[in-house]
């Protein structure tokens, strides 16, 4: 029976970022996909700054960003795709050294990955496989695994389920799912086209009473259609092409554009009660679900795995106590129900503007869930009201050896303290602390961060500490500088320290 560090379940893209931040860290690796190759069609289609960077951190994130598309504007509009409010988008770069959104491929961003994955020696990628069972027995988790109808055996320290939606490392951990109440059926459409129309590159969330709509323009030419199932259709009638090219009519037609597909999917709005029973987890679709709107389901789930990676690497390299497992849920599902509450407020919005087009009053259902977005509220040091602390740190350029360079290839995936002063002290227990996580330290500059990116961080703070996640676990002055070093003990559960 062969054994791993880790064995994941799923090789869609948050899957994929998984085993290769744990590769990276020089943990073995099985994925274990029933399917074979990656996707053939598109499902996910954005990204945002915040996962370029961890992109980023095993070298696609200038490939994603070069085969992508930035939009100029987001409409709500009226039935007739007269604007009812515009929202313009930010292009370039952003203060975390990347576009705040870009829209890709999904086929083409899975084969970027798949392609990375195979440099790494210390992954084992095994698709047309099922896994049918698996027992976690303290001290590993035996799978149980099924291709060509002949089961065989593998052994891992953890597994984790990138399984999506119908999840059955979930279901056979018996997690409930929390549901928000925003069940809805959609029918996803994915166009090409094969002419410059001089399609406008925007999006529009078309607020029509009578069958509510999203339009998208993605990268060369790939177009997304998004169209409300209303109750009184036979879903049967969108198995016929001539019904689907009629509703895409006021963009593209049979002449200057070909269909890629045409699906109806459910789509939810939940999130998981538990996250992870013993060296067991679940992250990505898996663990929380949410309609369409924002393009942000991929994007939650990699933030997910971003978490995950530094603190499994910490349990195996026997630095930390499987409790540190428990930050996990405190840490990640403000932020995914913030999210999904977020995409139930534009469903919500686009609801208000169809009522107001038949002269009704709309009430949303949702109260607001008592969240906020992106600060994580636990696992940091400061008060996070400081809007640095629990925040993806900012991203300057930087000078190391007479280089320029961008702040995430000193970072990488490591604890960091960064300062622009030129002498302190720190206690023995904090020293030692250093060695034991190999904190690196970070002195900038006058000539540092030319564009000021940090300037808030230093106004407030002498020394900022970054998580190897690239989120800001606290700032201080050079009297408190020990004890945030020091609280790392006890806030990730290190051992023999």
């Amino acid at each position: 029976m062969k054994e791993y560090d880790v064995a994941i379940c799923g090789y869609g893209p948050v899957g994929a970022v998984l085993s290769i931040l744990l590769a990276q860290y020089g943990h073995t690796v099985c994925i274990i996909e029933k399917n074979n190759g990656p996707s053939p069609t598109a499902r996910a289609i954005n990204t945002d700054a915040e996962q370029l960077r961890v992109f980023d951190k095993f070298g696609i994130a200038n490939m994603v960003v070069e085969n992508s598309n930035q939009i100029d504007r987001v409409h709500f509009s009226d039935v007739n795709l007269q604007p009812i409010q515009t929202i313009d988008q930010p292009k370039g770069d952003s203060k975390m050294g990347w576009p705040n959104q870009v829209l890709f491929y999904q086929p083409e961003l899975e084969s970027f990955l798949r392609d990375t994955v195979s440099t790494y020696k210390n992954i084992d990628v095994i698709e047309s496989c099922e896994l049918i069972d698996f027992l976690d027995d303290q001290t590993s988790v035996n799978l149980i695994c099924k291709k060509q109808s002949e089961n065989f055996e593998i052994k891992a320290k953890y597994l984790i389920g990138c399984d999506g939606a119908s999840s059955f490392v979930r279901k056979k951990l018996k997690i409930q799912l929390e549901d928000l109440g925003y069940n809805q059926k959609w029918l996803v459409c994915d166009a090409h086209l094969t002419k410059d129309i001089n399609l406008k590159n925007e999006l529009i969330q078309v607020c029509d009473p009578k069958r509510p709509c999203t339009f998208l323009h993605g990268r060369r030419g790939h177009l997304r259609f998004e169209f409300r199932v209303m109750p009184n259709d036979n879903e049967e009638d969108f198995k016929n092409e001539e019904i689907i090219w009629d509703l895409l009519s006021p963009w593209v037609n049979k002449n200057n554009a070909f269909l890629e597909r045409a699906v109806i999917y459910k789509f939810h709005a939940c999130i998981a009660n538990e996250w992870f029973k013993d060296k067991v987890l679940i992250a990505g679709d898996a663990a929380h679900q949410m309609p369409p709107f924002m393009g942000a389901g991929m994007g939650t789930g990699i933030r997910d795995v971003a978490n995950i990676a530094w603190k499994l690497d910490l349990i195996l390299k026997n630095k930390a106590s499987k409790k540190i497992l428990t930050t996990l849920k405190e840490e990640r599902y403000p932020h995914a129900k913030w999210t999904v509450a977020q995409t139930i407020t534009i469903g919500e919005i686009i609801e208000g503007f169809c009522a107001a087009a038949k002269g009704k009053e709309y009430k949303p259902k949702s109260t607001g869930y008592g969240v906020r977005f992106p600060h994580i509220p636990k696992g940091i040091f400061s008060n996070p009201d400081d809007r640095i602390t629990g925040y993806p740190i900012p991203q300057p350029r930087i000078t190391i050896d007479k280089k320029t360079v961008m702040l995430d290839e000193v970072i990488r995936s490591k604890f960091v303290i960064i300062t622009k002063c030129d002498s302190y002290e720190i206690s023995k227990e904090a020293k030692d602390v250093v060695d034991y996580l190999a904190i690196e330290y970070l002195h900038l500059s006058d000539d540092d961060d030319p564009d000021g990116r940090l300037n808030k961080i230093f106004e407030t703070y002498q020394f900022v500490l970054v998580r190897p996640d690239l989120y800001v676990y606290g700032g201080s002055s050079k009297n408190d500088l020990s004890k945030m070093i020091v609280s790392l003990k006890t806030m990730f559960f290190l051992m023999n320290n």
